[in-house]
């Protein structure tokens, strides 16, 4: 069984000397939200529901804007992990809550 804390302590490393990675904390920003559709603008990339990690806390397929503090809404700021070769993408949680 692997520790989830060794490996995401690994995904945050330093980078080794001579590489640059992609990975790390990032913001990111929803461009739209609501009716079981998501896209995130983060590192200069467009993601959609299926390319960005949501995790179960927060909603995006709402219908009905209900002002619950869980929805996910166009013009919020996220924080997003990504991993070190760029390729998943995990939002966090909002960045302020209002």
């Amino acid at each position: 069984m692997t520790n989830p804390y060794a490996e995401l302590a690994g995904m945050l490393a330093p980078e080794r000397a001579g590489t640059q990675g992609l990975g790390g904390w990032l913001f990111g920003d929803v461009l739209s939200a609501g009716n079981g559709s998501l896209r995130v603008v983060c590192a200069g990339l467009t993601l959609t529901q299926d390319e960005i990690h949501v995790p179960p806390t927060l909603d995006y397929s709402w219908t009905v804007d209900r002002g619950e503090s869980h929805f996910l809404r166009r013009g919020d700021r996220l924080i997003v992990l990504a991993t070190p070769d760029g390729q998943e993408y995990y939002i966090l949680q909002k960045a302020v809550y209002q």
